[in-house]
C-alpha cells in the first residue's frame, strides 16, 4: 500500500473564538478617491453569518460581536474586496472607518458577453472540483456568477491559478447557504493547493419541513467528520468518545510509509501506536484559545463513518494524515483553527473543500453522549453479537461464511470492551466440535468454518460469545439451528420467524430483467431511511440458489439478535466472574520429573526458534503467556533446566473450560427428510488424454508408493528455492508444474482434473500423507514454511483412489524430517515439549466463479453453486447509499436469492431482501 500526502490550506482569513460575551463594530464606508459615501455595501463577519450593509451616510453597524480578534470584511460590486482586523472587548464598541478601492476591469462587458471559449469552460470545470470539491455536497452547489472568474494563460497541470475581479456567489442547496467568496489566492498543484479568501454566509429560507430537515442533518453530519469537531472534541478529551483515533509513527518502526501492508491491525503496534501524549492540550495565548501539541505525522481514523475508498482493508472508515508546522494547533473554543497556514491535511479531510465549509458560529446540537460520560456498569457495559451466515442450511463438506456483527450499548466504549469472539460448531450431543477464535475489530469480525464430510448427526447448532457475554448468561449468547445435510435430504417444514419492518429501505437495480444460466448480473442497491435520505452503512450479502438453499428465516434474526436487554440494576460488574478480553492469553503448566507441579523459570521458543520468551511458573507451577498476537497454529518449544543445565520436567497448556450448552426456546430446528435422489446431478467421470510432459527432477528419496500411486511431477525443496521467491510456496511450485493454473481468485487448477460433487475446482492438499480439507489449495499451500518442505509430488490425474476428493488431482507436500535444530538444542537437551498453540483464525476468501475466462469453463451442467455470491467486505457510498453487487448465475434454472444484513452508521440493524427469477 502506498501513500501520497496531498497538502493544502484552505485559509478564511478570519479566525476567532465565539463566546457568549459580545461587543459592537460601527463604522463608515467610502470611496477612496472622491470620499464619497458608498451605501448597500456588504459588510460582515468572515466566516459566520453575523452581516449588515450600508445605509445611505455609508455607516453600518455590527451588534453582537463576539469578543476577542475577528476580522471584518467589506464586499461591494465594482470594488476590491477588503478585510480588516478588529479587537472586541465584552459590551465594547469598536469604530472602523474603511475606504474601498474600485476595480480596474469593468463588468459590463463581461457580463454582457454570452459565452466564453472552449478553453476557458475547460478551466472552469477544473476550477469547480478544486474548488468546491468533488462529493455530494460539492455536486449540489451552483456558483452563479463563473463569468468573474478568470484563468491565466500559462495554466498547465502542475500549476494552476485563478482569479475573481468579483465575489464569488454561490448556493449551497445540500447544506441550506448562500455563500460570498472574496477570493484572495487559488493556486493548485499536484503536492498541494491553496483557496484563501474571506466567505459570509446566509441561511436559505424554505417553508418545507423535509427540506430543512435534511440541511439540519448534513450540515450536522458535515460538522461531526470535520476538523473543527475533532480539534473541539480534544479541548475536552472526547475526541475517542466523537469517534477521531489518532495514531502516530512508531519510533524505529518502518522505514518508509510506503511500506505498510494494507492491513491496520498487523501495522498497529509496528509502524503506528496509538497517539495519546501527556499534556495534549494546554492554554493559549487568550482567554477562549489553547494549543493542541501535535507532533510528527499523525493518523486520524474517524471510526464513525463510512468510507468507499479504503486505506485498509479492516479500517472501512475516512482516515486523513495530519502533519503540524510547529507541533502546535492554535485552535478557539469552537475547535476553528487560528494558525492555518501551520497545519496540513492529506486523505479524507483534504478532499473537503469549499462545499463542506460551515459558518464559525453554527451551533451543531451536539449528543449528550458527546457531553457526559455514560456509567460504566453492568448495564453500559453490554455488548451482544450477531452472526449473518451465507446460507441458512449448509451440505456435508461445504463451508461456511459469516461475519459478525457487535452491538453495545455504550458505542462510546467500543474501544475498551471485548476484542476476542468465539464461535463453535455443536452437535445435537452438546458436543463442541470446532471453535474458531476471532479478533474484534470496530465492532466487527469475518470467520468461514470448513464442514467435514463425516458430519452425519444432520442437527448442529452455531454458537458465538465473548468471554464477557459469559457474565450476563446464556441468553446473551447467539444460538442459531444449523442443519447440515447429505445430497439426500431435504428442509421440509420449517417456522420462520416474523421479521419487523426494516426503518432502511432497499432499492434493488439489477441491470436486466432476466438472466440466463451463467451469465453476469449486476445489481446496484441504494439504501434510503424513511425520509428518503441515503444511508451509510457496514453490509454482508449473500446470493444463494432457490432450488438447492430453500429460502427460510431462522431465529435469531439480526434484529432481535442484536437487541440488547436492561440488566437488573442489583447486578454490578464487582460480582462478575469473566474477564474483559482485549488480548490473547494462554495459561500453562508445569510438572517436574515426579509429575508434581513447581516454581520454576523457563524459556519458551516460537517461530523456528528465532524468538523467545524467559517465563517463570509460580508454586502451582501454573504460568501465562499474555497479549499475544499471531494468527493459526504456532509451534512452543518450551525448555526448563536443572541444576546441571540439563532440560526436564514437562509442560502442558490448560484448555480452559467452555461454557455449558443449551437451546433457546426461539431457536427452532427445521425438519429434515431423507430421499433417494441426490440434489446435486451425478457428474460422469472421464479420463482425460494427456500429453506427454518431461520433467527433469529426481525421483523422491522415499521410494514407498504413496496412496495415490505414482506423482506425476516430483520437486525437490531445493529446486523451489531457486526461484528467488522465499515466502510464497504456490507462486514458486506453479513453474514446475506444466499445466497449473492460478486464476484472478487465487483458485489453483491442474490439467486433467474434473468437477466434485461440492463444485469444486481445486486440487487435494496433503502434507506428510495427511489431507488438509476447508481451506483454499492455495491457503493451504502458502500456510507451509517454504524452509520446511522436503519435496512437493503432484498428480494431475484424476486420483480416483481418494475419492470425490481426488477428482482434481493432488498437491502432496513432504517436510523434511528432524529439521533444522538450533544450536541451543543439543543432547542434553532431549527432553523438551513443544506445543501448538493456536491464534486468530484467519479468515479464507470466497472463490466466485467466473464464467468470462475459458480457461475456467465448466461442462454444461456442472456449475451448481448453492451459494454463488459471498462479500463481507461491503459499504455503501455514504453520499448516495449505494453499491454494487456481481456475480454470475449458475446452470440451475431456479430463482435466486439475495440476502443484505448489515448496521448502519448510527448502529440501526438492517436486512433486505431480493429475488432475481429462474434463468433460463
Amino acid at each position: 500500500m502506498r501513500i501520497f500526502p496531498i497538502a493544502f490550506f484552505l485559509i478564511l482569513i478570519s479566525l476567532a473564538g465565539f463566546s457568549q460575551t459580545t461587543g459592537t463594530i460601527t463604522g463608515k464606508v467610502t470611496d477612496s478617491k472622491t470620499g464619497e459615501p458608498l451605501p448597500f455595501c456588504n459588510v460582515f463577519i468572515n466566516n459566520t453569518t453575523l452581516s449588515t450593509v450600508t445605509d445611505m451616510d455609508g455607516t453600518f453597524s455590527l451588534a453582537n460581536v463576539p469578543e476577542g480578534e475577528v476580522e471584518v470584511a467589506f464586499s461591494f460590486i465594482g470594488y476590491q474586496a477588503l478585510q480588516k482586523p478588529a479587537s472586541i472587548k465584552p459590551g465594547g464598541q469598536f469604530i472602523l472607518n474603511v475606504t474601498l478601492v474600485s476595480s480596474e476591469q469593468e463588468l459590463s462587458d463581461v457580463e454582457i458577453k454570452a459565452t466564453r471559449d472552449k478553453a476557458w469552460e475547460r478551466e472552469l470545470k477544473r476550477f469547480k472540483n478544486l474548488f468546491l470539491g468533488n462529493d455530494n455536497l460539492a455536486a449540489q452547489c451552483e456558483i452563479l456568477n463563473p463569468w468573474v472568474i478568470e484563468f491565466p494563460e500559462d495554466n498547465s497541470t502542475n500549476s494552476f491559478r485563478a482569479t475573481a475581479i468579483q465575489p464569488i456567489e454561490i448556493k449551497n442547496n445540500g447544506l441550506g447557504y448562500n455563500l460570498t467568496f472574496d477570493l484572495r489566492e487559488f493556486y493548485f498543484t499536484p503536492q498541494y493547493y491553496i483557496i484563501a479568501g474571506a466567505t459570509r454566509f446566509v441561511e436559505m429560507d424554505t417553508s418545507v419541513q423535509t427540506v430543512k430537515q435534511t440541511w439540519g442533518k448534513n450540515r450536522q453530519e458535515t460538522y461531526k467528520k470535520s476538523a473543527a469537531n475533532m480539534f473541539r472534541a480534544m479541548i475536552q478529551n472526547l475526541h475517542n468518545q466523537e469517534g477521531f483515533m489518532l495514531y502516530g509513527n512508531k519510533p524505529g518502526g518502518s522505514e518508509t510509509l510506503n511500506m505498510r501492508s494494507d492491513v491496520f491491525s498487523n501495522e498497529l503496534g509496528k509502524s503506528v501506536i496509538v497517539y495519546n501524549p501527556e499534556n495534549l492540550v494546554t492554554p493559549g495565548r487568550r482567554p477562549g484559545e489553547y494549543r493542541i501539541y501535535l507532533k510528527g505525522r499523525i493518523e486520524v481514523h474517524y471510526e464513525k463513518g463510512y468510507s468507499t475508498i479504503n486505506t485498509y482493508k479492516d479500517a472501512p472508515y475516512p482516515i486523513s494524515w495530519l502533519e503540524v508546522n510547529g507541533n502546535y494547533v492554535n485552535v478557539n473554543s469552537n475547535g476553528i483553527v487560528l494558525n492555518q497556514k501551520d497545519v496540513t491535511f492529506s486523505g479524507d479531510m483534504d478532499k473537503r473543500k469549499v462545499a463542506t465549509l460551515l459558518p464559525m458560529d453554527y451551533s451543531p446540537p451536539f449528543s449528550l453522549e458527546s457531553n457526559t460520560q455514560m456509567a460504566k456498569d453492568a448495564n453500559g457495559l453490554q455488548e451482544k453479537v450477531y452472526l449473518h451466515l451465507d446460507r441458512p442450511f449448509y451440505y456435508q463438506g461445504d463451508q461456511l461464511f459469516f461475519k459478525a456483527y457487535l452491538n453495545y450499548t455504550n458505542p462510546t466504549l467500543k474501544k475498551e470492551l471485548s476484542k476476542i469472539l468465539y464461535v463453535e460448531l455443536i452437535s445435537e450431543n452438546r458436543d463442541v466440535i470446532i471453535q474458531k477464535k476471532l479478533k474484534i475489530e470496530n465492532g466487527l469480525a469475518v470467520g468461514d468454518i470448513f464442514l467435514p464430510d463425516t458430519l452425519n448427526q444432520k442437527q448442529y447448532y452455531l454458537r458465538s460469545y465473548t468471554n464477557w457475554n459469559r457474565n450476563y448468561g446464556p441468553d446473551a449468547y447467539f444460538v442459531k439451528a444449523l442443519p447440515v445435510l447429505s445430497h439426500f435430504d431435504r428442509i421440509t417444514e420449517t417456522v420462520s420467524s416474523e421479521e419487523p419492518i426494516s426503518k432502511i429501505e432497499a432499492i434493488f437495480k439489477p441491470d436486466k430483467n432476466e438472466y440466463r444460466t451463467r451469465e453476469k448480473v449486476s445489481l446496484t442497491v441504494e439504501l434510503k431511511d424513511q425520509n428518503g435520505n441515503p444511508v451509510a452503512a457496514n453490509l454482508s450479502v449473500a446470493v444463494t440458489d432457490d432450488y438447492l438453499v430453500t429460502p427460510i428465516s431462522l431465529n435469531p434474526t439480526i434484529f432481535n439478535g442484536l437487541a440488547i436487554k436492561e440488566v437488573p440494576k442489583h447486578i454490578s460488574t464487582e460480582k462478575f466472574t469473566y474477564s474483559l478480553e482485549k488480548d490473547m492469553n494462554v495459561s500453562g503448566q508445569f510438572f517436574n520429573e515426579k509429575g508434581k507441579p513447581e516454581s520454576m523459570p523457563f524459556t519458551a521458543y516460537f517461530n523456528n526458534f528465532s524468538a523467545s520468551l524467559e517465563l517463570q511458573s509460580d508454586a502451582e507451577g501454573k504460568f501465562s503467556l499474555e497479549d499475544m498476537d499471531f494468527y493459526g497454529p504456532l509451534d512452543f518449544t518450551f525448555m526448563a533446566l536443572d541444576k546441571k543445565g540439563n532440560s526436564f520436567g514437562k509442560f502442558q497448556i490448560i484448555t480452559p473450560l467452555k461454557p455449558p450448552f443449551f437451546v433457546p426456546e426461539s431457536v427452532i430446528m427445521p425438519k429434515i427428510t431423507g430421499t433417494n435422489e441426490s440434489i446435486f446431478s451425478k457428474i460422469e467421470e472421464k479420463t482425460v488424454e494427456l500429453e506427454q510432459v518431461i520433467v527433469n527432477e529426481d525421483e523422491p528419496k522415499d521410494k514407498t508408493m504413496a496412496i495415490y500411486g505414482k506423482a506425476d511431477h516430483v520437486i525437490q525443496g531445493d529446486v523451489l528455492m531457486r526461484g528467488g521467491n522465499s515466502t510464497d510456496l504456490l507462486l514458486s511450485l506453479k513453474p514446475y508444474v506444466p499445466g497449473m493454473n492460478v486464476n484472478s481468485f487465487g483458485q489453483v487448477t491442474l490439467r486433467g482434473g474434473a468437477t466434485s460433487g461440492t463444485n469444486s475446482l481445486e486440487p487435494m492438499v496433503m502434507v506428510d500423507g495427511a489431507i488438509l480439507p476447508g481451506n483454499s489449495a492455495a491457503s493451504n499451500i502458502n500456510s507451509i514454511n517454504q524452509n520446511d518442505v522436503e519435496r512437493i509430488e503432484v498428480v494431475t490425474r484424476m486420483a480416483s483412489i481418494m475419492g470425490d476428493m481426488g477428482r482434481n488431482g493432488v498437491i502432496a507436500i513432504y517436510l523434511k524430517k528432524g529439521g533444522q535444530p538450533s544450536p541451543i538444542l543439543n543432547a542434553s537437551s532431549a527432553n523438551t515439549n513443544t506445543l501448538v498453540i493456536e491464534g486468530f483464525s484467519v479468515p479464507n476468501n470466497f472463490y466466485s466463479l467466473s464464467h468470462e475466462n475459458d480457461q475456467e469453463s465448466l461442462p454444461v451442467g456442472a456449475d451448481e453453486r448453492a451459494t454463488l455470491y459471498w462479500n463481507p467486505y461491503l459499504i455503501t457510498d455514504g453520499e448516495n447509499g449505494s453499491l454494487l453487487i456481481e456475480f454470475f448465475m449458475n446452470d440451475i434454472q431456479s430463482p435466486k436469492s439475495i440476502i443484505i444484513e448489515g448496521i448502519s452508521i448510527d448502529g440501526k440493524p438492517i436486512k433486505a431482501k431480493y429475488s432475481l427469477p429462474a434463468g433460463k
